[in-house]
C-alpha cells in the first residue's frame, strides 16, 4: 500500500473498552499506518440509542487504552504514541516508519499532496508528509492544543471551577485551570 491507512476505534464505556487484545489482533492482522483512538461523543438523549454521557470515556481512559493495545500482539515493536489531543479525546498511534530522525511525520502536506495528483504521478505517504508539531505530541504539556490557539471554557465549566465543584479527576483533565480565564 503507497497511501496512508487508519483504523479509527470509537471507545465507549462499560461497552469495548475491555477488548485492547482483541483490537490488538485486528491491527497486527491489517497492520494499518494510523490507529486513532477516540472516545465517542455524547450528544444527547435519543430514541435509537441507549448511551448517557456517562458511557463517554475520559481522556486518561484514553489514553490507558491506548498504552493497552500497544502492549499487546507484539504491536510495540512496530508502532509508538505518536499524537493525542486531549479535548477531542484522542490518542494517535502510529507505525515507526513516521519517525524519521527522531521527528514524527503524522500531518499531511495538502499542497504538496495536490501537487502530486495534479502532475499525474505515482506518490506514496512519505512523499507529502508533514512533521508533527511538538504541542501535538504524545505527552507533550500542551496535551494537542496548539499554543496560537486560545482555550475558551464554557461559563459552566469556569463557573464549577470558581466554585471548587470540579473533582479531582475533572481537574486533571484541564492543561490549565479554567476559573483562571
Amino acid at each position: 500500500k503507497k497511501q496512508r491507512t487508519v483504523y479509527r476505534l470509537t471507545l465507549v464505556k462499560g461497552q469495548n473498552m475491555e477488548d485492547a487484545g482483541d483490537y490488538a489482533k485486528l491491527v497486527a492482522l491489517g497492520k494499518p499506518d494510523f490507529i486513532e483512538i477516540k472516545s465517542v461523543t455524547f450528544c444527547g438523549e435519543s430514541k435509537a440509542s441507549s448511551l448517557t454521557i456517562s458511557c463517554t470515556p475520559w481522556h486518561e481512559e484514553v489514553k490507558t487504552f491506548s498504552e493497552a493495545l500497544l502492549s499487546k500482539e507484539g504491536l510495540e515493536d512496530q508502532y509508538e504514541l505518536a499524537c493525542e489531543h486531549q479535548h477531542s479525546c484522542i490518542v494517535l498511534l502510529a507505525h515507526k516508519k513516521f519517525k524519521v530522525d527522531g521527528q514524527w511525520h503524522t500531518w499531511i502536506d495538502y499542497n504538496r499532496f495536490h501537487e502530486l495528483v495534479r502532475a499525474g504521478v505515482q506518490f506514496e505517504a512519505k512523499d507529502y508528509w508533514a512533521p508533527t508539531p511538538d504541542w501535538a505530541l504524545y505527552g507533550s504539556e500542551e496535551a494537542g492544543f496548539d499554543p496560537n490557539e486560545t482555550r475558551v471554557y464554557h461559563n459552566r465549566t469556569k463557573k464549577k471551577a470558581k466554585e471548587g465543584l470540579l473533582s479531582e479527576e475533572q481537574r486533571k483533565m484541564y492543561p490549565n485551570n479554567p476559573a483562571e480565564q
